[in-house]
């Protein structure tokens, strides 16, 4: 039995809002940049496809985040239990 059994949901979801955050955020940044036109349309196109970028690196390190969490609940948990078996049994 999975003692968190929310984080791995939320992680997942992190996930797809991460990818869905950059498809969407470097579509709408070149359409944009598009019909605003000139120098501002590409610098805008640009700055939008690097915010992006950066949302979905930090969605998905979040989404990391909550695995490495629980993985390091469940090694603490084991070791715990390893050095109470060996108390007992020593």
């Amino acid at each position: 039995m999975q003692k968190y059994s929310f984080l791995p949901f939320a992680a997942r979801v992190l996930k797809v809002v991460g990818w869905i955050v950059l498809v969407l955020g470097v579509i709408s940044s070149i359409v944009f940049g598009i019909m605003t036109g000139g120098t501002v349309g590409v610098f805008t196109a640009i700055g939008g496809i690097i915010v992006s970028f950066l949302a979905w690196v930090f969605l998905l390190a979040a989404s990391e985040l909550f695995y490495l969490f629980m993985d390091v609940e469940e090694n603490t948990r084991n070791t715990a239990e390893s050095i109470t078996i060996t108390k007992k049994s020593g």
